[in-house]
């Protein structure tokens, strides 16, 4: 009796033993098998941008960083010159050739979303950096700007310049807006008026004129020489853009003032044009925002999702901004082209 309880016992534990054997190879099997080499592919919307050439810097420098590390990795750049069909081919195309990861700037935040959707299903992370999608369950996280925030310094630079000036309230402002429901466009918008709106409730500004210039500097020259025209005493200009703001200070200069002095001219991007002006001290201030990290973090969190399987813990990944002045227009570069660990992401 006792040696037959016995062997059914061990009977049991051996089939126990053998299903625990069976499950596991099975649940290994099942797991997802990790390519040995990554292969990255960057869409950029235009390389003809200089913005876009630092974003691609950056992403070479962490591409770089990793082999140096041991990982074989590989990145793969496509530049689609502004055309979202063209971006829509490349990314539809890379996806049938076995890409890892996708870091994409969409030239068009909705007509991307079909080769988006692709990459999803064949299970392929994707980052969006400096634009994002509209669909954002496409992509695993956003890497890019906070406009609204970048706006909010460039107004509080302007307020404090005009503080400074020892010019007479309320201050005279015009504000330079961008294409219309872009996000850029909306964003700077609103972090113009989170700041300005406060100072106009309390009777220190008065903004005079409100013009939307297209992000173009012949627009901003145009648009600023007919408010010169009504408003000839203007204290300041806001731009959401340099284009709009150097377009503003040829205005300026056309009508006989000088910008920096008579009419104070803050922009946003800090594009080499605005970063000679400030030198020039015809622009008090301009935004860099970070395209080289933008660059460098996407690669990063495009390597964690595929090698890590990292879930970052944010829908948006802010790179930082800079606001430019005549004290720190030599040296602010450093602080937007310096490699940085990317937020929230793995230890090991």
């Amino acid at each position: 009796m006792y040696r037959a309880i016995s062997r059914t016992a061990t009977i049991v534990i051996l089939v126990v033993i053998i299903i625990a054997i069976i499950a596991g190879i099975y649940i290994y099997l099942s797991q997802p098998t990790k390519p040995s080499k990554i292969t990255i592919g960057l869409f950029i919307s235009n390389l003809g941008n200089p913005y876009f050439v630092a974003l691609r810097e950056g992403a070479e420098a962490a591409v770089q960083e990793l082999k140096d590390k041991g990982i074989d990795i590989e990145m793969k750049v496509y530049d689609a010159k502004d055309d979202p069909n063209q971006q829509i081919t490349q990314i539809e195309t890379a996806i049938g050739e076995g890409i890892s990861a996708i870091v994409v700037n969409p030239v068009h935040v909705e007509a991307i979303q079909p080769a988006l959707r692709k990459a999803k299903e064949a299970d392929i992370p994707v980052i969006t950096t400096d634009r994002d999608v509209a669909d954002k369950s496409l992509r695993l996280v956003f890497i890019g700007t906070n406009n609204v925030k970048g706006a909010e310094e460039a107004a509080k630079a302007l307020i404090k310049a005009l503080e400074e000036s020892g010019k007479p309230t309320p201050w005279k402002v015009v504000i330079l807006n961008g294409i219309p429901g872009t996000t850029a466009a909306e964003d700077r918008k609103k972090g113009f008026h989170n700041i300005l709106d406060q100072y106009v409730s309390e009777g220190k500004v008065e903004i005079v004129a409100e013009e939307v210039a297209n992000f173009r500097r012949d627009e901003g020259l145009s648009k600023m020489e007919s408010i010169l025209a009504a408003h000839p005493d203007v204290d300041a200009v806001i731009a959401a853009n340099d284009e709009m703001a150097l377009g503003a200070i040829q205005a300026i200069e056309g009508a006989g003032l000088k910008p920096g002095e008579d009419v104070i001219v803050v922009g946003y991007d800090a594009i080499p044009d605005a970063v000679q002006a400030i030198k020039e001290g015809k622009m008090h201030a301009t935004i860099a925002q970070s395209p080289f990290l933008q660059g460098y973090w996407g690669v990063y969190a495009a390597y964690y999702a595929v090698a890590k399987d990292w879930k970052p813990s944010t829908d948006w990944i802010e790179t930082p901004v800079v606001v430019v002045t005549k004290e720190n227009v030599e040296t602010f570069e450093s602080q937007v082209k310096t490699p940085q660990p990317l937020p929230g992401a793995p230890t090991t």
